[in-house]
């Protein structure tokens, strides 16, 4: 993995953040239709990209594999980052809602707005697929863990739960995943209309993000201390902990982990603090201000840190 092409990657996708940062200063995106935007990602173009993207590779044992390794992995992955992010908050004296959402950001990374792109980029469609799986079970972690620990009383019912838990991104993922198993292919026209519909997430999520950097109070933030604890444990610590952890059990059982899906989740757990959790906590009636600042300061400081996982991964 040379360093001029990783390089020249990122500096592509950040060209395309510049973009959304241009556009709102020039009033072309308003903080009202930044919000559109994201809902038009959401409901619209992302699921198109999950739906479509399981159609474009062939069902092979060793796909098959790995899919099912990018599941467990995930899953580990996840668990092994909240762990992480309640052992630095206690570490730390973090209490209150504050300890709530530094163990939440912890666990849940842009995977969706900032991950999928950079790893469809990097690693092509069979990246993509073990990406796809690995939003799956963060969705699931999400609105089931991930509730628990703002809503410590039980104030968010299984019902709305359950609503958040299968939405569209999901089951398109899940539907996807299943004719991937059952080796249907769908028609070119869909290919060709919904799939090219998907591949335009790309660029309207780096866009986003540019416009999220923008409208953010952006000194406001960088006063916070506590940010800076959370993305150095998530954007730097964790990561290379994980590679770590695999490299060692790849070590002593030769050929067990598959290299390509150890990137991707590595990747994933690389990326700077999820969006949706600020809309999560604001729902919930909590303090958005901190989730906000998680989510600015390590988006900024991801610029940094990415290249140096990629090329990480490049050297083992």
């Amino acid at each position: 993995m040379a360093l001029e092409v990783v390089l020249r990657q990122i500096a592509v996708l950040a060209i395309l953040v510049l973009a959304g940062i241009v556009a709102s200063r020039a009033k072309v995106i308003s903080s009202v239709s930044k919000d559109v935007l994201a809902r038009i990602i959401f409901y619209v173009t992302l699921p198109a990209l999950l739906f479509t993207n399981f159609s474009k590779v062939d069902l092979t044992p060793e796909l098959l594999a790995g899919s099912m390794q990018a599941l467990l992995l995930s899953l580990f992955v996840l668990l092994f980052m909240l762990l992480m992010g309640a052992f630095v908050a206690k570490l730390f004296g973090l209490r209150g809602s504050h300890e709530a959402i530094f163990r939440l950001h912890s666990m849940l990374g842009n995977i969706i707005y900032l991950g999928l792109p950079l790893i469809s980029t990097q690693f092509g469609r069979e990246g993509l697929l073990y990406a796809s799986l690995f939003v799956l079970v963060s969705n699931i972690l999400m609105w089931t863990l991930g509730i628990a620990m703002v809503t410590p009383g039980g104030g968010f019912s299984p019902k709305k739960i359950l609503a958040k838990l299968f939405n569209i991104n999901t089951i398109a993922i899940i539907t996807g995943f299943i004719l991937f198993l059952v080796s249907v292919k769908l028609p070119p026209i869909i290919l060709d209309s919904v799939g090219a519909l998907g591949s335009t997430t790309t660029y309207l999520s780096m866009i986003y993000i540019g416009a999220v950097l923008y409208f953010a109070d952006g000194r406001k933030m960088l006063r916070n201390r506590n940010v800076y604890l959370l993305s150095f444990n998530r954007l730097l610590l964790v990561p290379f902990m994980l590679i770590g952890i695999f490299v060692l059990v790849n070590y002593l059982f030769p050929g067990l982990l598959r290299r390509e899906v150890l990137n991707v989740v590595v990747m994933q757990a690389a990326m700077p603090c999820m969006v949706n959790v600020v809309i999560m906590v604001n729902i919930l009636g909590k303090d958005d201000d901190i989730a906000t600042a998680n989510v600015f300061v390590s988006t900024i400081l991801s610029v940094i840190t990415l290249p140096l996982i990629l090329l990480s991964l490049g050297l083992i």
